[in-house]
């Protein structure tokens, strides 16, 4: 095996691994990229799939393999079927633009390994998101895919199968199994500082709504007793009867406020009218939350 051709076809997804990063961190600062992130981040993988098929290795003299089906299980092990087919569909033009007898089974490969890596991160999400194993069966399921792909051109395909089976197995464990765990990294750091700047939040907000309750408290008490004294004073059913009574009202749900204040447990956000900012929704961010 050409071991010049082995580390430029890792320095490639080393690229996309390093490309992963950056984007997983940044796309959530731009909301309307975000709103395209599959497809986005399928057909940067795509590309990086097209590059793999350039970049062949050769096992021996006159046979070469390469690892296309391992960006496309990535990314659509990470971000869903719509990431992993955009990726499959570019490098599947690729492939047909390249033509040869064996560019119908590479084309129907690829976009069977996409299809199959976002039913495989879907099973993920239903048992709490994905991990070695499933990354390690995806990697099982896409060397089956290119085993069949071989098989289906026949004698031919099955002789060149047998000359880089053992190529193919270990581009696979290694692209996608070894892979998958530097991915996983890169999601679980970045979970990791997003619950820390939450909880950083969470102290601020906190800290400052109970300095605003205990200021805006002292002087609501004065004004709810002096309410109080003027109750008796006032002649029921006037006008000036039914001002009080609204000023006590209002005063009441400022109290009601300001203990909210006090057990803000979480930060939910709460979209304001018009132009102005978002705010804070201090009822639900005092509700028991799990």
């Amino acid at each position: 095996m050409n071991v010049h051709d082995v580390i430029e076809a890792l320095g490639i997804l080393m690229f996309g691994l390093i490309f992963y990063s950056y984007a997983h961190r940044w796309l959530p600062l731009l909301p309307r990229v975000a709103a395209r992130r599959g497809p986005l981040l399928g057909a940067a993988f795509g590309f990086i799939t097209v590059a793999l098929m350039i970049a062949r290795i050769q096992i021996e003299p006159g046979v070469a393999t390469d690892v296309r089906h391992s960006p496309v299980a990535l990314i659509g092990l990470f971000e869903g079927t719509a990431a992993g087919l955009t990726a499959a569909v570019i490098g599947a033009l690729y492939r047909a633009w390249m033509g040869g007898s064996g560019a119908l089974a590479g084309i129907w490969a690829l976009l069977a390994v996409g299809l199959a890596s976002g039913l495989v991160r879907r099973h993920a999400l239903r048992r709490g998101g994905v991990g070695l194993a499933h990354a390690l069966a995806l990697a099982a399921i896409t060397y089956a895919i290119t085993a069949a792909s071989f098989f289906s051109l026949g004698a031919r395909g099955i002789r060149l199968f047998e000359d880089q089976w053992w190529g193919l197995l270990a581009g696979d464990l290694i692209g996608i199994g070894l892979a998958a765990r530097l991915f996983m990294d890169v999601v679980e750091r970045d979970r990791r500082e997003a619950a820390e700047r939450e909880a950083a939040a969470l102290r601020s907000v906190t800290m400052l709504a109970n300095a605003a309750a205990h200021e805006i408290n002292n002087p609501l008490t004065a004004v709810v007793g002096h309410l109080d004294l003027l109750s008796p004073r006032v002649p029921p059913g006037t006008r000036e009867a039914e001002w009080l009574k609204r000023a006590k009202d209002a005063s009441l749900r400022i109290s009601e406020i300001v203990a909210r204040m006090r057990h803000i447990t979480h930060l939910e956000p709460m979209e304001s009218p018009g132009h102005l900012p978002p705010t804070l929704d201090i009822e639900k961010s005092s509700e028991d939350h799990e």
